[in-house]
């Protein structure tokens, strides 16, 4: 039975960068099912926000394309969770609420 998991976008990002590593090795679980990721529609759009900045694009092995079809293969594997907010944290950095 999969361990069910969030992936943090740290994790999905240092993966994208690093060619070894933790964060490569949960990326590669997930996909291999070992993982069951759970997403909600805020990280979805956080993954595509932050992978597609040009700094991560550059400081990536992979080609843009690349990355769109790993995500596109992350997304196929996850499990869809709706979030409800009872309250709302007010911290300075938005993305981090």
């Amino acid at each position: 039975m999969p361990i069910t998991i969030v992936i943090d976008t740290s994790v999905v990002i240092s993966s994208l960068i690093g060619q070894r590593g933790a964060s490569r090795e949960i990326l590669r679980k997930s996909l291999l099912g070992k993982y069951d990721p759970l997403i909600s529609n805020a990280l979805f759009l956080e993954y595509e926000d932050v992978s597609g900045g040009k700094k991560i694009i550059d400081s990536c092995p992979l080609t843009k394309k690349e990355i769109e079809e790993l995500l596109k293969a992350l997304y196929g594997v996850c499990q869809w969770v709706p979030i409800y907010y009872l309250w709302r944290p007010n911290i300075a950095d938005e993305g981090d609420n």
